[in-house]
This record gives C-alpha cells, structure tokens and sequence, in this order.
C-alpha cells in the first residue's frame, strides 16, 4: 500500500508524542515503517505533500551530463550568460550528436531542474543598490495632486488638456539579469557585446480624461534607422541633443 509525503508526516507527528508502536497501531503500519520515516522526516518535508516515493534523483545520461557540465563551466569563466533554455538545447544537441549516449534523452524542464540539483547549480542575479524613496513621499504626491486640481479650477482647463508624460531609456542589447552558476559563487561574471549602452526613448502619455496618447520612440541619431516601423500605434523622431520635452514642443 502506498501512503503519501502528508500521511508519512502526520505518522511522525504521533510517534514523538507517544512512541512508535503506538503511532503503528493508531495508523495501521508497521513500526518498521514508522522508524524509516522518523529517519527521513527532513526529506519528506522538502518533497510535495501528495508524492509517495522516496526516489533518489539517478543518471540516465551520465556521459551526456559530464560533457554539459564541462561546457556549462566553460562559459561561466568566460563570463557568458547560461539560462535553462540554453542548457536545453545545448544537451538536445549532444544527445543527438552522440545517439549512443543520448538514447531516449528529453530535454525537460524537469530533468534540467535535477541535473542542475545534481551538479550544484543554482540560477544567480546580478544585484545593484536600489534608489531609496524619500521620506516624505506621500505628502509631495498629495500636495501636487492639490496643486494641479487649483490650476485646473483657477484657469477653466478641460481634462483632455492636461496630461502626464513620462520617458525611459531602452537598450538595444538587453543583458539577461540571471544565469546559471555554481552554488556558492561569490562573483557572478557576465559578459557583454559591448552595445548595452546603445539605446533609444521611449515616451508615454496619457489625458486626465484617460486617454492615452500614441507611445513616441526617439533615436538619437541625424538620420532615422532604415527600418520598416508600423504604420499605426506609434510616432517615431530623431534628435542628437537637447531635452525630449523642447523636441516635443513642451518647453
């Protein structure tokens, strides 16, 4: 008969308030079992509720597994991004470079979750000291709103002529933020191409009314990129230097 992670538990649970023969005979098992499970209590704890085995995570594809390692290590030193996905497709293509090693080899969410576990790799972040908000933000917020909502009763404006306008800088080269590295790493090296600082604006706005403007892309360039844009749902600009808000007429 199979019992579950919970059952096993709850057995656990009994068995250090009374003893184990008492907790067999209250749920029907052996007391052999009852020992066995006191024994691995940790493991169950950190296994899903409903599983009901124990396994031992083994190696299908042991070869297959060295050769991945080896090649995940390889980029890490060189300081190359390494994702899941790409643990995936680079195992996909040993399996089917190599048949004999790779026989019935599925490159799984799942297995790359136990392979990783196996080889002590964990998914790593870059970090960066976050800009702290100031004390008193509420209170500014607050009083801005009071002073806008007095401008727009002093002067009569209708809602559709004041609006909200915010920009943020693109890159063109996005630089994935999490890798796959060894556990325990103190550094975490990430190579770039060296384009991370090319970037471009973007603009959005909305009315007080709720309606939202067309987003805005601006380069910064003399001439615009000879590229196919889409015709409806945005407005593109170049400039070279200058504030975005005298480009868009604001100031």
């Amino acid at each position: 008969m199979k019992y579950d992670a919970s059952f096993k538990l709850k057995v656990v649970r009994s068995a250090k308030v009374s003893n184990n023969s008492a907790a067999a005979r209250e749920f029907g098992v052996n007391e052999k079992q009852v020992r066995e499970w006191k024994k691995d209590e940790e493991k169950l704890i950190d296994i899903p509720r409903t599983k009901c085995a124990l396994r031992r995570g083994k190696q299908q594809w042991p070869e297959l597994e060295v050769k991945l390692f080896e090649w995940v290590n390889k980029n890490r030193v060189c300081g190359y991004v390494i994702t899941r996905n790409a643990i995936c497709i680079y195992a996909m293509k040993l399996a089917k470079s190599n048949p004999d090693t790779g026989k019935d080899f599925k490159a799984t969410r799942g297995w790359c979750s136990r392979f990783m576990n196996r080889k002590g790799l964990v998914l790593r972040q870059k970090t960066k000291i976050a800009q702290k908000l100031p004390h008193d933000l509420e209170s500014k917020i607050t009083c801005f709103q009071r002073y806008i909502i007095q401008i727009q009763r002093n002067h009569n404006f209708p809602l559709t002529c004041i609006g909200n306008m915010d920009k943020t800088s693109m890159n063109f080269d996005m630089i994935s933020n999490r890798t796959v590295e060894t556990k325990g790493s103190k550094t975490i090296l990430v190579k770039t191409t060296g384009h991370e600082k090319a970037h471009f604006t973007a603009v959005l706005s909305c009315m007080a009314d709720g309606t939202k403007l067309k987003p805005m892309i601006i380069f910064k360039r003399k001439t615009m990129p000879k590229v196919k844009f889409p015709a409806r749902g945005m407005c593109t600009c170049r400039r070279m230097v200058g504030w975005t808000k005298k480009e868009l007429g604001c100031g």
